[in-house]
């Protein structure tokens, strides 16, 4: 049973093992290469050889017969031609232009005459290539059919082959050895990437991969692999901190429920005193968690992308003048003011814009002292060659540092921690106002210093 599932793990190794299919395929690409080379250079050397064979054949014999200068074909006339056929022991016809057999020191071959110019004959255990070449002599054009006896060239070329395929074989080992040994050094890094991957885990997501010496594209692959894992990590670690803030945030208003709910169970319902403060109480953080609840439902739902927007064209300006009204009405310690001088419609999510609107105006109202005033404005700009409506929300508040901008979009952020208490709420609502402005395909720019106010910029582009 060992051994069995010992076979499927290095059958399943090698299956899926990129290094040995690699190592594989530059050792076909390698014997096929070398084949290749081999077979060719066994095919020229034969070739140029036969060839040599025939052209010597040829050159000899047509020598002869000009050195005889035969002025009439016959049979007594070709007495070199007998010589030559007898020493090289390769049969020589002779035809005339009408195709008739003149001479020849073997007549019987005749038979095999090439109707073109070459053809191979296997005669007497020898392999002959057969020519026919015309020949004008003496005024007088004749067919020379040369029988060329290859076998000598068969057997050096044979030769060849055979100190090839050693030469080759010797070379293969070696080079197979360095394909081996190359793909060794090639993985060594991914080997290394993969190591450390499988260290990673929700205790070190800290651990990221080693570029130092790399310059290939393994580099941008870690390089790659680290820009994902600094962003899990920082997305983690928001993560981490948002469900830690979210329970401190729940925390605080079951504890209240929890102390007066147990004070009513031992003596508190016959006081009618403590009986109205603990009900009062009770109401109050019930609807502070329930106003907590749906902002988290609220991020949950944008996290998970299934939130959408419903979107309706309507007057923007109408609804800041709502706005407007609606906060003059709930707060009579500020000075709210408006410059609101135009008609602007807009295509967008009514009820989730006056909401982000709505964080801003009670962020203003929260962090400016009584007295203090707030203006809201509506406008038309052109930025960057776009054009934009335009609604400021200013106040003449406490203002913040630079350091609390770059944090106030955060979820569960406050930026007066020391007086958070004091203005309740629970640092969400502006990641709130800024995730709907952003789904709306909008921006929001804040300006502020410390002591001198703030002022928030949402800017809708005309088409959304």
């Amino acid at each position: 049973m060992k051994n069995d599932n010992l076979i499927e793990k290095i059958k399943e190794k090698i299956e899926f093992s990129i290094r040995l299919k690699l190592s594989v395929k530059y050792i076909k690409i390698l014997v096929a290469t070398l084949l290749a080379a081999a077979i060719g250079i066994v095919l020229v050397f034969g070739l140029i050889n036969i060839k040599e064979s025939l052209d010597a054949n040829y050159r000899q014999i047509t020598s002869i017969l000009n050195q005889g200068q035969v002025l009439y074909p016959e049979q007594d006339k070709f007495p070199g031609l007998q010589d030559y056929a007898e020493q090289k022991q390769s049969p020589v016809l002779v035809f005339d232009r009408a195709g008739n057999l003149l001479w020849g020191n073997q007549p019987e071959l005749a038979k095999y005459k090439p109707k073109s110019w070459l053809k191979f004959v296997r005669q007497n255990g020898k392999l002959f290539i057969v020519q026919n070449k015309k020949y004008p002599l003496a005024n007088t054009s004749y067919e020379l059919v040369i029988f060329t006896d290859i076998g000598p060239t068969i057997a050096a070329t044979s030769k060849l082959a055979q100190i090839v395929v050693i030469v080759m074989a010797l070379l293969l080992l070696p080079a197979i050895a360095a394909i081996i040994e190359s793909g060794k050094g090639i993985f060594r890094p991914i080997k290394d990437m993969t190591k450390t991957v499988k260290h990673i885990s929700e205790e070190n997501l800290n651990l990221r991969l080693n570029v130092s010496g790399a310059q290939d594209e393994l580099k941008e692959l870690a390089l790659t692999f680290n820009e994902m894992m600094n962003r899990i990590e920082d997305n983690y670690n928001r993560q981490k901190q948002f469900v830690s803030d979210a329970s401190h945030e729940l925390r605080t208003p079951i504890t209240v429920i929890q102390g007066y709910a147990d004070m009513l169970s031992r003596w508190g319902k016959d006081d009618p005193a403590i009986l109205n403060e603990a009900i009062s109480a009770i109401k109050n953080e019930a609807a502070n968690m329930k106003e907590l609840i749906d902002k988290l439902l609220f991020l949950a739902r944008h996290d998970n992308r299934t939130f959408v927007f419903e979107m309706e064209e309507f007057s923007l300006t109408e609804m800041l003048l709502d706005i407007v009204k609606e906060t003059q009405i709930i707060d009579s310690s500020h000075k709210i003011s408006y410059d609101i001088n135009q008609e602007i419609s807009l295509f967008a999510d009514r009820n989730r814009m006056k909401q982000a609107i709505r964080i801003l105006m009670d962020n203003a109202l929260k962090y400016t002292p009584p007295g203090g005033e707030i203006n809201i404005s509506l406008e038309k700009v052109s930025l960057e060659d776009n054009n934009y409506t335009a609604i400021k929300i200013k106040d003449t508040g406490i203002g913040m540092s630079e350091e609390e901008l770059k944090h106030i979009f955060d979820r569960f952020y406050r930026a007066d921690q020391s007086r958070a208490k004091e203005k309740g709420g629970h640092g969400l609502g502006l990641a709130i106002a800024k995730i709907i402005i952003l789904g709306h395909q909008g921006k929001i720019k804040v300006r502020s210093k410390k002591g001198a106010g703030s002022e928030f910029t949402i800017l809708l582009p005309e088409k959304v």
